[in-house]
């Protein structure tokens, strides 16, 4: 692990390391959720958002939704994952709508909230998607829910075709 971390800025207090198998990660959210189910805890809302973010803009977004709009809210619950991609390992066959870039992030947050509470979930995704737009930080949704052609042009963009 000393190996792996060297040469990282980082705060040694804020570190939690676990070592898995390469099964066990791939299946890591998973068997959160066979937990989840366990407890009785499964049959919930789940107001997921999952974004995928330009490398040159993961600066930004961290200012400005995990520093500002999810610290604010304090609602987060359930696993937060930011894994970095290369587009190279994409083929352009699939549906799915990467950004423009060779190295993009992926940004999964995965609530699980009460039939009661899923709309400040909601809201708060909602949010994170404005500021971007406003911020001009070209993410693309991973599974995106839009209502209108426009936003479904302006989401695959030369795919449209």
């Amino acid at each position: 692990m000393k190996q792996v971390l060297q040469g990282l800025n980082y705060m040694p207090g804020f570190m939690f390391g676990k070592d898995v198998g390469y099964e066990e990660f791939l299946n890591r959210v998973r068997s959160g959720e066979l937990k989840l189910k366990s407890q009785g805890l499964w049959d919930v809302p789940h107001p997921w958002l999952n974004l995928f973010i330009p490398k040159s803009q993961i600066s930004d977004f961290n200012n400005g939704v995990f520093r500002g709009i999810v610290l604010e809210r304090n609602i987060t619950t359930g696993p937060v994952l930011v894994y970095p991609m290369n587009r190279q390992k994409w083929d352009d066959r699939m549906s799915a709508v990467i950004p423009d870039e060779e190295i993009f992030y992926t940004v999964g947050f995965l609530h699980s909230s009460g039939f009661d509470t899923w709309e400040a979930f909601e809201d708060q995704n909602k949010d994170i998607m404005r500021f971007c737009n406003k911020t001009g930080i070209l993410f693309k949704q991973y599974l995106p829910h839009y209502s209108t052609k426009e936003e479904w042009v302006h989401h695959f963009g030369s795919k449209w075709k």
